[in-house]
């Protein structure tokens, strides 16, 4: 029997869409809460054409994702996926609660390398700049991977309210099949 670990995706990687493209045997085990660590965007992804997401410690948030169940034999695969080799995000472990289970797990998660020095919710709307917002679509994968997860509905209408650079990636779109995704902020 091959060894896992568990992995905790609060971005693209809370979809089972979209981490079965590089990762199709990984299995969910439900929602997961990370305590002291608010979602928060910056930089640039060329495959979403807008910010990506990223954990940053901040006492008193936190950050729901899913947790996943992957064969060790394919830690490298989502270790690609996130680009750590490039230098764009790196892998850390902490404590998530796993709702489902009401029990932390140790969890493998990724942070950008570049981490946004200001907190985004303290930026007012019309002022973020550009490099800390996400695309529609990238927006749009968030919220149905957090909807499929069993987030809580706050969160989900939280990320729903992000502000987004309206910018559309249409194979994405297509292939995570988003066309029914609501947002508050729409192209």
């Amino acid at each position: 029997m091959a060894s896992k670990f568990y992995y905790f995706g609060f971005g693209s990687n809370m979809l089972s869409k979209r981490i079965h493209i590089q990762n199709p045997g990984a299995d969910r085990v439900g929602p997961g809460k990370l305590q002291d660590y608010r979602l928060d965007f910056y930089n640039n992804s060329e495959k979403w054409n807008g910010a990506p997401a990223t954990i940053v410690p901040s006492k008193g948030d936190h950050v729901f994702g899913a947790i996943w169940e992957i064969d060790s034999c394919h830690l490298e695969d989502l270790d690609n996926q996130e680009s750590v080799d490039r230098g764009v995000y790196t892998p850390i472990t902490l404590p998530v609660m796993c709702i489902t289970l009401q029990k932390y797990i140790q969890c493998r998660a990724y942070h950008l390398c570049q981490q946004p020095q200001t907190d985004i919710k303290c930026i007012p709307e019309q002022k973020i700049p550009s490099d800390r917002l996400p695309s529609e679509t990238y927006l749009k994968t968030l919220v149905k991977g957090a909807l499929e997860t069993g987030i809580p509905d706050e969160y989900v209408n939280f990320l729903r309210a992000i502000k987004h650079n309206r910018n559309v990636v249409k194979t994405l779109e297509t292939i995570l099949e988003l066309q029914d995704v609501k947002l508050v902020h729409t192209s």
